[in-house]
C-alpha cells in the first residue's frame, strides 16, 4: 500500500507531501493543475526513465519519496537475492541530477531502476487514461481471458513444453539440414560445459559465501565488541572474573561461621568458570577476526559469477548443476555420434505430443470460462450504465500462412499455429444497443464504451489481483451522468480489496471518496506551484460544488454537493 508521498523540485512542484491511506483515495483539480505530475512522480518512484527536464528551474536535482507497506510474500526473495534488509515498509528515494542521471535508494541502500522496476510490480499498478487502448491490440482478449480465467500457470507450463518442442525441433533442423551448424552447436555445449565446470560449484556455497561476506563486512565491529567484552570479563581493572575471585575468597572464609554460605559460593565457583570459559572464547573469536578487504572482493567476485551463472543456466547452483549434467549429456551424444537423426525425430514427436495436449486442455479450460466471462461482463456492464449491451467472445480461424509448406513442422496442425500460449486465438466481440449485431470490438466501441469495458474487467479480476494499490488515471473518459455515479460505485467496491487511487474530473466519482485530495496552481513571486493537499470535510464539500458549478460557486451547488455526498455514503 501506497503510504507516503513526498516530491521536491519536480517541475512545477516545489516541495510537496501527500499522505494516502486505504480505501478510495481520489485527487481532483482543475485542468493543468498538475495532476499529471504527481502522476510522473509515482512513475518516477516505480522505476520510470527519468530526465534533467524534469527538474525544477534554478534547482540542482529532483527528489522522489514514496513508502510502501510491504505485505506481498512474493517481493522477499528479491529482497533476499539483492541484500535487502526485510521490513515492514519500503522507502524508495529517486533522485533526478542535472546531468540527467539518477538514483535509486531502497531503505537506505544505493540500488538500481531495474530493481526498483521488478519491485514495482507487486507494489502498485497504474491504469492510464488511454489503457483501455489495449483492448483493440490483437492480443489482448487472449491474456484477459486468461487473467479472468486463472490460466496463468497453465500459460506459464505451455511456454515451458512450447520451449522444451522448440529447443529440439531446432537440433534436429541443425544436424539434418547444416553439418557444420551441428559441430557449432558442439563447440559452444562444450563451451557451456568448460564454463560450468571451471565455476566448481558447490551446493551451499552461495549461503556460506554470503555469510562469510556479512561477518567480513561487519569484522571491525566484531572484533571491537569481543575485545570489550574480554577485557570488562577479565583483563580490565576491575573485571569481572577479579571481583568475583575476590567475593569468593571472603565467602569461603564465612563459610567456617555459617556452612549454609556453601551453596552461594558453589554457585560463584561456577559462574566464575563460566565467564573465564566465556572471555577465552571471545578472545579466541576475536583473533580470528581481521577486516580483509581482499578476500571481500574474493567473494564479491564470486558471488557475482554465481549470479551470472544463476541469470544463465538456471535460478539455483542445484539448476545450473543439473543443467551440466544434461549438457554433458548432450556433449556426450554430439562427441559419440549417439544423438542420430532418428532418436530426436522421435524426441520431437513426443515433445509435440505433450505439447499439443496441453495446448488442447488450455484451450478447454478458456473455451470454459467464456461464458460465465461473457455473462459477468454483460452484468457489469448493465451496472455501469450500457443496459442492454451484449459482450461476446470468439476464437476466430487461424488463417493459412500462404505460399509456405509447414506440413512437416510440429508447430502446425489442422490449421492450427502453436505458440508459448497455445494455439488459440481470441477476439471480443459487442453489440453496444439493442438490436444491434454483435462486432469486433476495434471496430464498433467508442472510447466511454472501452473504458467502461475495461474497468468491467478489472473489477471481475479484482479478487485475484496480487498488486495491493491500484491507480486510475482519469479512465472515466468519455462519461458523464449517471454512468459516471455507477463508475464511482465500482471502484468504491474495489478499494473494500485494494488501495485505490483515483484521478477524475467528475464529481460523481468523487463523492464517493473515502479520502479527498485536491491539486492545485498558484503563481507566487512570479512563480508558478502545483501543490496538493488533502480535503477536510467542509473543503470536500466545497471542491464538489466547484466541481458541479465552476468558477462561481452558487447555493444550489453546495446544496447539490451535500445531496451528493449524502448520497454517497448512504449507497
Amino acid at each position: 500500500m501506497l503510504r507516503h508521498l513526498h516530491v521536491r523540485n519536480l517541475a512545477l512542484i516545489d516541495d510537496l507531501e501527500l499522505s494516502f491511506e486505504s480505501g478510495l483515495n481520489v485527487l481532483t483539480g482543475e485542468t493543468g493543475a498538475g495532476k499529471s505530475l504527481l502522476m510522473q512522480a509515482i512513475g518516477l518512484a516505480l522505476g520510470s526513465r527519468a530526465t534533467a527536464g524534469l527538474i525544477r528551474r534554478d534547482t540542482t536535482e529532483a527528489v522522489v519519496e514514496a513508502i510502501f507497506g510491504l505485505d506481498q510474500a512474493r517481493l522477499v526473495p528479491l529482497f533476499a537475492e539483492h541484500d535487502l534488509l526485510e521490513a515492514e515498509e519500503l522507502l524508495v528515494r529517486r533522485v533526478i541530477t542535472a546531468s540527467g542521471r539518477s538514483r535509486v535508494y531502497l531503505n537506505g541502500t544505493l540500488t538500481t531502476a531495474a530493481l526498483l522496476r521488478q519491485l514495482s510490480a507487486g507494489l502498485l499498478h497504474v491504469y492510464g487514461q488511454h489503457e483501455q487502448q489495449v483492448l483493440r491490440e490483437a492480443d489482448s482478449a487472449l491474456s484477459l481471458l486468461d487473467d479472468f480465467a486463472d490460466t496463468t500457470p497453465r500459460v506459464q507450463e505451455m511456454a515451458t513444453r512450447y520451449q522444451t518442442l522448440r529447443r529440439a525441433w531446432e537440433r534436429l533442423r541443425t544436424l539434418t539440414e547444416d553439418k557444420e551448424a551441428a559441430e557449432a552447436r558442439q563447440d559452444f555445449v562444450r563451451f557451456q560445459v568448460d564454463e560450468i565446470h571451471r565455476a566448481a560449484l558447490r551446493p551451499g556455497e552461495e549461503e556460506e559465501l554470503r555469510q562469510e561476506r556479512t561477518i567480513l563486512v561487519h569484522a571491525e565491529r566484531l572484533y571491537q565488541t569481543t575485545s570489550n567484552g574480554e577485557a570488562v570479563l577479565t583483563t580490565n581493572d576491575g573485571a569481572v572474573t577479579d571481583q568475583l575471585g575476590r567475593l569468593l575468597a571472603q565467602l569461603r572464609d564465612l563459610v567456617r561461621v555459617d556452612a549454609s554460605l556453601n551453596e552461594a559460593v558453589s554457585l560463584l565457583s561456577d559462574g566464575l568458570t563460566q565467564i573465564e570459559e566465556a572471555a577465552l572464547f571471545l578472545r579466541k573469536y576475536g583473533e580470528r577476526l581481521s577486516p580483509n578487504p581482499e578476500r571481500l572482493e574474493e567473494i564479491d567476485v564470486r558471488l557475482a559469477l554465481l549470479s551470472r551463472l544463476k541469470k544463465k543456466y538456471g535460478g539455483s547452483i542445484e539448476a545450473i548443476l543439473a543443467r551440466q549434467s544434461a549438457l554433458e549429456q548432450e556433449l556426450e551424444h554430439l562427441e559419440s555420434g549417439e544423438e542420430t537423426i532418428a532418436a530426436l525425430q522421435q524426441e520431437v514427436a513426443q515433445a509435440a505430443h505433450t505439447a499439443w495436449a496441453w495446448a488442447d486442455d488450455l484451450s478447454k479450460e478458456r473455451r470454459g470460462a467464456v461464458r460465465s466471462l461473457e455473462q459477468s461482463i454483460q452484468t457489469e456492464l448493465g451496472q455501469l450504465g450500457m443496459q442492454g449491451a451484449h459482450f461476446g467472445v470468439q476464437f476466430p480461424q487461424q488463417p493459412e500462412e500462404g505460399g509456405t509448406s509447414t506440413s512437416d513442422s510440429p508447430f502446425t496442425q489442422n490449421g492450427r499455429r502453436l505458440g508459448e500460449r497455445g494455439y488459440d486465438q481470441v477476439e471480443f466481440y459487442l453489440s453496444a444497443n439493442p438490436g444491434e449485431p454483435l462486432l469486433p470490438l476495434v471496430q464498433v466501441a467508442s472510447g466511454g464504451e472501452l473504458s467502461r469495458l475495461m474497468l468491467a474487467l478489472k473489477a471481475l479480476s479484482a479478487a485475484a489481483e496480487a498488486t495491493p494499490t491500484l491507480i486510475f488515471d482519469e479512465v472515466d473518459a468519455g462519461i458523464g451522468g449517471g454512468v459516471a455515479e455507477v463508475i464511482g460505485r465500482r471502484l468504491k467496491a474495489l478499494a473494500d480489496q485494494h488501495q485505490v487511487l483515483c484521478i477524475t474530473h467528475l464529481p460523481q466519482i468523487a463523492a464517493f471518496a473515502d479520502h479527498a485530495y485536491t491539486v492545485t496552481k498558484t503563481v507566487t513571486q512570479g512563480r508558478t506551484i502545483s501543490s496538493a493537499k488533502r480535503l477536510t470535510q467542509r473543503e470536500r464539500l466545497q471542491e464538489l460544488a466547484r466541481m458541479l458549478g465552476g468558477v462561481e460557486i452558487t447555493p444550489e451547488a453546495r446544496r447539490h454537493a451535500r445531496e451528493m455526498l449524502e448520497g454517497a455514503q448512504r449507497g
